[in-house]
């Protein structure tokens, strides 16, 4: 029986070696992947000052009535279970981001979550997601979501909103005239400049 010649086994001993390492990158990457985009998020955020049933309060009215500065809710489901103080929300946003040289983008983001108001003192507010997403994303929404509990939570009432918000109408602080529309100035008195 021939012996097998050594220089035809030593390429196929490269190309299966060189696809192992190949194979073993990939995988690498795909982990990577996995572990940075992660399954499900959860955080959670104390409100010490405030009793427990005006922070379900604030919970359920941002949850009812959201608003975001540069998103327009297209949609917003909830459902509301006073009994375990849950509130599961799907909500839909969009936006259009238009930039100079470019031509106008849509973006649009699907969220799932549930905020829980905890039985304990201090009143903790757990906000979490079962889906997919780049944990970045998600504890932007979470602080969004909380920031919104904490300005209902100084009101308690109907929506205002802030001075100056450009999504709310309400005119800056100041920037009103004085003087009513029609109002005619002094007349300056001989040799003195009229006030602008």
């Amino acid at each position: 029986m021939p012996e097998p010649r050594t220089d035809s086994v030593r390429p196929i001993r490269a190309a299966t070696a060189l696809l192992a390492n190949r194979y073993a990158r990939v995988c690498f990457a795909l982990l990577t992947v996995v572990a940075m985009t992660g399954c499900g998020h959860s955080q959670a955020c104390q409100f010490d000052d405030y009793p427990r049933d005006d922070v379900w309060m604030a919970v359920v009215q941002a949850s009812r009535a959201p608003r975001y500065p540069d998103w327009i809710v297209v949609e917003n489901k909830l459902k509301v279970d006073d009994a375990a103080r849950r509130v599961t929300v799907y909500r839909d946003l969009r936006r259009d981001l238009v930039e100079p040289g470019l031509s106008p983008q849509r973006e649009e983001l699907q969220w799932r979550f549930s905020a829980v108001v905890s039985a304990q003192s201090p009143t903790t507010v757990t906000f979490s997601s079962p889906d997919w997403a780049v944990p970045a994303h998600f504890w932007k929404e979470a602080d969004h979501f909380f920031g919104q509990v904490r300005m209902r939570l100084g009101e308690l009432g109907p929506v205002r909103p802030v001075p100056g918000d450009p999504m709310g109408g309400a005119p800056a602080e100041g920037s009103r005239d004085p003087n009513t529309p029609g109002h005619m100035s002094e007349k300056p008195a001989e040799g003195q400049l009229a006030a602008p």
